[in-house]
């Protein structure tokens, strides 16, 4: 194979990868495992690159970060319902209300990515406020433990993505910064 030729199928690869991390990073805000993708592409460009810019402490610590990441996430949503005082009933709610509101969002709202948060945070919000109000809470009562699962899913997303975008940041560096 040509010098060129190598060259040539060198950038097609890292385009390639590049866009796939990208469509992990996408994943992460509307509460779908990007972490974990991201993790994954990274394992795969090491062992195709013998572990040379990617080292398996790297990649330890990139497996630290996405747990952290879906840790936040899941908990995330859940102590911001507590804080506002939801019962477990209403907190169990604010975790499926912001689930099915990631999916229905993705289709009643057809803008790509948009449609899932906002229906992730929206149905998160709705399901705490019906469940405890149900349970027999007076509104106000409920509107705080939804607004407290609200604004905890707002933090939980924002941490997430902020880990996946340093995920993305340390395989920038380490790939093309690192020794050079």
């Amino acid at each position: 194979m040509s010098h060129i030729a190598a060259t040539v199928l060198i950038i097609l690869g890292h385009a390639a990868f590049w866009a796939a991390v990208a469509v992990c990073a996408c994943l992460v805000p509307i509460g779908l495992p990007g972490t974990w993708g991201i993790l994954a592409l990274a394992a795969v460009f090491a062992l195709c690159t013998g572990f040379d810019p990617i080292t398996g402490w790297g990649l330890l610590g990139l497996a630290v970060a996405a747990g952290a990441g879906e840790a936040i996430e899941f908990i995330g949503g859940l102590l911001g319902a507590r804080y506002g005082g939801a019962s477990r009933w209403g907190m169990a709610a604010a975790m499926a209300g912001g689930i099915a509101g990631a999916i229905l969002g993705a289709v009643l709202i057809p803008a790509p990515i948009v449609g899932s948060i906002v229906g992730a945070f929206a149905l998160s919000f709705a399901a705490t406020v019906a469940v405890e109000y149900h349970r027999g809470r007076k509104l106000d009562g409920a509107l705080a433990a939804g607004l407290g699962a609200f604004f905890g899913r707002v933090v939980a997303v924002v941490a997430k993505t902020s880990i996946g975008l340093c995920m993305i940041v340390w395989m920038v560096w380490a790939i093309y910064f690192r020794g050079h």
